[in-house]
């Protein structure tokens, strides 16, 4: 916006930043404050997850028969596996 005269002068050239830095107020403080006020917090909220993944996660999306399907799904639930856990177990135990 330069060259327009917005009316404010050479006011504009006075204003500085304090240089006293104020004391401190730990973060806790402040957010008791804030939640006295009705004040919502934008932080995001931490999802909880059941397991924690040892590598990178991919999509295999198949159509098995349902005979198949319903015979590997049995099997997984029998053994109390996660359908990724159950296709890695057959993986090994067929040494692919």
């Amino acid at each position: 916006m330069t060259g327009k005269n917005l009316g404010f002068g050479d006011r504009l050239s006075a204003i500085k930043p304090d240089t006293e830095t104020e004391a401190t107020v730990p973060d806790h403080r402040i957010d008791e404050v804030a939640e006295r006020h009705g004040f919502v917090t934008r932080e995001p909220v931490q999802k909880i997850v059941r397991r924690k993944e040892a590598e990178p996660s991919a999509n295999l999306n198949i159509r098995p028969p349902i005979s198949t399907y319903n015979r590997f799904v049995t099997w997984a639930m029998e053994n109390r596996l996660s359908y990724p856990e159950a296709l890695k177990l057959l993986m090994d135990k067929a040494g692919v």
